[in-house]
C-alpha cells in the first residue's frame, strides 16, 4: 500500500493545461522552455506514484513530443542554450507546437475518463483515532512504558487490526485485536502458572488460562478485563453468523488495548530484575588476582 499525495494532480493540470493554449506561430524556446520542462515533469511523477492505464499512450505521446523540442537531461538544456538564443534556432516549427498541443489535449481528455475509474476512495475517521496512525502504527495506542515491552507478534496484529478497522472491515479488525491480546496473555501465562500447574498453551482456551492464573493469586484486575472480553466478544465472534459492527469493533480495541497494558505491566513485575553478580552483593569485596611474575627478559629490561 502506497499513500498518495493527492496534490500531485492539481500541479499536472496546472501545468499540462497550459500546454492547450500555446499557439503554434511564434512559438519561442527560450520563452517556453521552462514549462515544457516543467509538464513533463509532472507527467514523470504522476507516473512515478501509480500506474495509469488507459492514459499511457497519450502520456507517451505528449512525452515525446516535448522531448522533441527539448533535451530530456538538464545539463544538456543548458549546454546548448547559447545555440538556442539564436533568431534562427529560436522559433519552434509551428507543426511541433502544434503536435505539443494536441498531445497536451489528448492527454487531458483520456486522464478524465481514467479519474472516473480510478480506485480512489476516501477513508473515514474512526473515533478520536488518527486515521494515519490506524493504518501505519495502530500499537502506539498502548502508551509508553508498556508499548516497549509488548511482543512483535502483538505488535503485527494490533497494526492489521488498525488497518482493517481503517478500512471498514470490522470483524477481521476483531479477530486480529483478538490475536494480539491473546500473545500478551500467554506470556503472563507462562510466568504466572508453575510448570507443574500448566495445561498446553497449544489449547487457546482463554477460560482455562484464566482460571488456572487466578488459581495462582495472578493479577485480578487484568483478569477481570480480559474475562469480560472472552465472554462478551471473543467467543462470539469464533462463530460465522457474528459479524462486527465498526461500533462494537471500536469498543474492543479499546477494552484489548487496556487488557494489554494491565498484562504487560503483571509480566514485567513477575521477570527477574537481574542477578547481581556475587561480589557485588553485601559489599564483600573480590579477592586480589594473583601474583603472576613476569618472564625473565622482561624483567632484566
Amino acid at each position: 500500500m502506497q499513500r498518495v499525495n493527492e496534490f500531485v494532480f492539481y500541479e499536472l493540470a496546472v501545468k499540462v493545461h497550459s500546454l492547450t493554449l500555446i499557439a503554434s506561430e511564434s512559438f519561442k524556446y527560450t520563452e517556453n522552455w521552462s514549462r515544457l520542462w516543467d509538464a513533463r515533469e509532472s507527467v514523470d511523477q504522476l507516473y512515478a506514484q501509480r500506474a495509469l492505464n488507459f492514459t499511457t499512450p497519450a502520456a507517451t505521446r505528449l512525452y515525446n513530443a516535448i522531448s522533441a523540442i527539448l533535451p530530456k537531461n538538464f545539463d544538456e538544456v543548458m549546454s546548448t542554450w547559447g545555440e538556442r538564443t539564436k533568431p534562427d534556432a529560436d522559433t519552434i516549427f509551428p507543426f511541433r507546437a502544434v503536435e505539443i498541443r494536441e498531445a497536451a489535449k489528448e492527454f487531458e481528455t483520456v486522464l478524465r475518463t481514467e479519474c472516473q475509474l480510478m480506485d480512489t476512495y476516501f477513508v473515514s475517521k474512526k473515533g478520536t483515532h488518527s486515521t494515519k496512525d490506524l493504518i501505519d502504527n495502530a500499537h502506539f495506542q498502548i502508551p509508553e512504558p508498556s508499548r516497549s515491552l509488548l511482543p512483535d507478534q502483538a505488535k503485527l496484529d494490533f497494526d492489521q487490526a488498525g488497518r482493517c478497522l481503517a478500512f471498514d472491515v470490522a470483524t477481521a479488525a476483531a479477530f486480529h485485536l483478538l490475536r494480539g491480546t491473546e500473545s500478551v496473555l500467554v506470556d503472563y501465562y507462562d510466568l504466572a502458572v508453575p510448570g507443574t500447574k500448566k495445561a498446553s498453551r497449544k489449547m487457546r482456551n482463554w477460560g482455562v488460562y484464566i482460571k488456572l492464573i487466578r488459581e495462582n493469586k495472578g493479577d485480578a484486575a487484568a483478569m477481570n478485563v480480559v474475562d469480560h472480553i472472552r465472554e462478551v466478544y471473543r467467543n462470539p465472534v469464533t462463530h460465522p453468523e457474528e459479524n462486527y459492527t465498526d461500533e462494537r469493533a471500536q469498543v474492543l480495541f479499546g477494552l484489548c488495548v487496556s487488557a494489554v497494558v494491565l498484562l504487560l505491566q503483571a509480566t514485567d513485575a513477575l521477570k527477574p530484575k537481574g542477578a547481581l553478580l556475587p561480589f557485588a552483593m553485601g559489599g564483600v569485596p573480590a579477592p586480589p588476582l594473583p601474583f603472576i611474575p613476569a618472564p625473565l627478559g622482561l624483567m632484566a629490561e
